[in-house]
């Protein structure tokens, strides 16, 4: 019996590659995906996008902020009376 192996010794597994390639996939995505970001940043530099402008306060605008904060009747007339609506219509039809 000097020269049998026995047959319970496990034999080497086999070496996996999947580990590496997993770990290439995944840095490459990461070097693509960095590009695209600073990609989109050079041409959003390179193209900027123009702003809303500001809105002018008329006085219809201020005459609605300072309506009172009453909710009787009287307050709630009074500020009906004192706010300007005949551009209103205008106003939408222009959107």
């Amino acid at each position: 019996m000097e020269g049998e192996t026995p047959m319970n010794t496990p034999s080497p597994a086999p070496e996996s590659s999947a580990g590496p390639v997993i770990a290439t996939i995944i840095i490459l995505a990461v070097i693509v995906l960095g590009g695209l970001y600073f990609w989109g940043q050079r041409s959003a530099d390179m193209n900027p996008q123009e702003t809303a402008p500001a809105q002018t306060v008329d006085n219809t605008t201020s005459a609605i902020e300072s309506q009172s904060s009453s909710d009787d009747t009287n307050s709630i007339d009074a500020d009906l009376r004192s706010t300007d609506t005949t551009s209103v219509d205008g106003s939408i039809q222009s959107l």
